[in-house]
């Protein structure tokens, strides 16, 4: 099983300067359950920003660089051999960004979990377009995390 995780304000920005723009509680909590049990795929800006907790998760990073390393993920120089990596060990994998990840991913996961937030950030980095891809609604939650409101979907092919 392979299935992407993000969140994005209403211009689908996931990104500034190499982090996040924001701060969620709600939200990062339910990136962590949802991704508890699986192994996480993610670039190597991403995993920069995720590194300290890389500890505690099963976590593939990528690179197309023979000399970057990365102290608490396995290494993939694709998106391909990430997957394959998972499928190895029978693991749903979780595509966790960045942008360029994300686009290749869109055709091949059985899932997408999208958090959209209801404000407008400062961003260079963004979604890509899922409507195409992802029309199915699973499941859609509303919940008011401080000044944000946050629906959590999941949505299928």
């Amino acid at each position: 099983m392979i299935n992407l995780i993000a969140a994005c304000d209403e211009n689908r920005v996931i990104g500034h300067r190499g982090k996040l723009p924001w701060t969620i509680e709600e939200d990062w909590k339910y990136f962590l359950d949802a991704t508890r049990d699986g192994i996480l795929i993610m670039g190597r800006r991403c995993y920069k920003e995720f590194e300290q907790f890389a500890k505690d998760r099963e976590v593939i990073a990528l690179s197309r660089d023979p000399k970057t390393s990365f102290p608490f993920a396995t290494k993939a120089g694709s998106l391909s051999e990430a997957l394959a990596l998972c499928r190895a060990q029978e693991r749903t994998a979780w595509v966790c960004g960045g942008s360029e990840i994300y686009r290749e991913a869109l055709p091949l996961a059985n899932k997408l979990y999208l958090t959209l937030i209801n404000a407008s950030f400062e961003g260079d980095v963004f979604f890509p377009p899922w409507e195409d891809s992802f029309f199915r609604e699973i499941s859609k939650t509303k919940v008011q995390a401080g000044p944000y409101e946050l629906t959590f979907l999941v949505l299928g092919k």
